[in-house]
């Protein structure tokens, strides 16, 4: 599934809408508020707690005594008394107008900004705070944001986490052959060291077989010295039988 990059994910808490999107509306409805007299009446209590739940969603609480005092209206009031130019609902010193105006000065910067290695938890979190501001000014179908304030993802950011992406799933490839060969060389190594057992066994049995030799050597020494005692055997029985005719023929002329 392809990771896609800030702001350009589904909001898990505003369902059917992306974080540009929740960040679009809370930047055109900030700027629409700030208008002279906008909300009057018995709304404008409503209203006024509205934008502080939406201001405390997004900022951190202002502590007196820590840090600088209470910044001044940006910009000055107009038309003090009347709305936005009236005072905050919770935080003293501050004016509507502020809130709605540091709200659109955040809500575009988060829009605008690239942010191209925003972790999970912190996707969270914003997703978290962005649908609390979302909810707090959402004016519903009585006042629909017009076309033209909807934004369009940056094809440079689009393309940047593309890359990135990319360059992700070839270092893991490179990673899972990196693996494998390691393996395969442990395998061979491995098979290395069991050969010289299995080669044992074949030179343990080839020994008798060098061994007789010698002994075949050695039947073929007593074979010939058993002939050649036969023929001397022979030799001597014909000696002897000469004699004995020679002798047999000396008697006979002596007679």
């Amino acid at each position: 599934m392809r990771s896609l990059p800030w702001p350009e994910m589904e909001s898990t808490q505003v369902p059917g809408r992306t974080i540009r999107a929740l960040l679009d509306y809370l930047v055109w409805i900030s700027r629409e508020m700030r208008q002279i007299g906008f909300h009057a009446g018995t709304d404008r209590d409503e209203w006024c707690r509205r934008v502080q739940r939406a201001y405390a969603a997004c900022f951190i609480p202002i502590f007196p005594g820590h840090g600088d005092p209470y910044p001044p209206d940006v910009p000055p009031a107009r038309n003090p008394g009347i709305w936005p130019d009236i005072p905050a609902s919770s935080i003293p010193g501050m004016t509507l107008r502020h809130q709605l105006t540091v709200l659109e000065m955040l809500m575009r910067n988060l829009r605008d900004k690239p942010w191209p290695h925003a972790r999970s938890d912190e996707i969270a979190e914003w997703d978290r705070r962005l649908s609390i501001a979302f909810g707090a000014l959402d004016h519903g179908e009585y006042m629909p944001m017009p076309e033209d304030a909807q934004t369009e993802a940056s094809a440079e950011a689009m393309a940047a986490a593309e890359a990135e992406q990319e360059a992700l799933r070839a270092k893991a490839r490179r990673r899972s052959l990196q693996l494998r060969r390691q393996l395969q060389a442990r395998k061979k190594a491995a098979k290395k060291k069991a050969a010289p057992k299995k080669a044992a066994a074949p030179k343990k049995a080839a020994a008798p077989k060098k061994a007789a030799a010698p002994k075949k050597a050695a039947a073929k020494k007593t074979a010939k010295k058993k002939a050649a005692a036969k023929k001397t055997a022979k030799k001597k029985v014909a000696k002897k039988k000469t004699a004995k005719k020679k002798a047999a023929k000396k008697k006979t002329k002596k007679r």
